[in-house]
């Protein structure tokens, strides 16, 4: 015996009238997004170069500053040079000569009484003083 099961109807979902299907080789390209794009790849641009102006302008400015201190080393030296002539022992024996200057003919050495030796600490202000005086460029 085979027993039957009354039949149920399934509900049918309701349809809509209308239904729109968007074919997507149907799309149209988005020109916003294109010309978005197109502005922001200018702007790189632009901001890679005026960067690339900033660095070479930088660059010029230094290599004026490196002139200047290139000249004025040469200048410095030159006045080293100026002053080391003008205190030669033999330019100042002639112009002392010319001026009528002499040797003196007998030396006569005064001695003060409580002048001795010098007393403690005087060579190491005078070594002090040397290598001050030698360390001037």
């Amino acid at each position: 015996m085979v027993a039957r099961t009354p039949q149920v109807a399934l509900p049918v979902p309701r349809r809509r009238a209308f239904h729109v299907v968007i074919d997507p080789g149907a799309r149209r390209p988005r020109v916003g997004n294109w010309i978005a794009l197109a502005m922001t790849v200018a702007m790189a641009f632009f901001l890679l170069i005026s960067s690339r102006v900033a660095l070479d302008r930088s660059a010029f400015v230094l290599e004026d500053i490196e002139r200047d201190i290139a000249a004025q080393e040469a200048r410095y030296w030159g006045l080293r040079l100026q002053v080391a002539e003008l205190q030669a022992p033999g330019r100042i024996a002639e112009l002392a000569a010319q001026m009528g200057m002499v040797y003196p003919a007998e030396l006569h050495v005064l001695e003060v009484p409580g002048l001795g030796e010098p007393g403690p600490g005087v060579e190491e202000r005078w070594a002090d003083l040397k290598a001050l005086l030698g360390a001037q460029p």
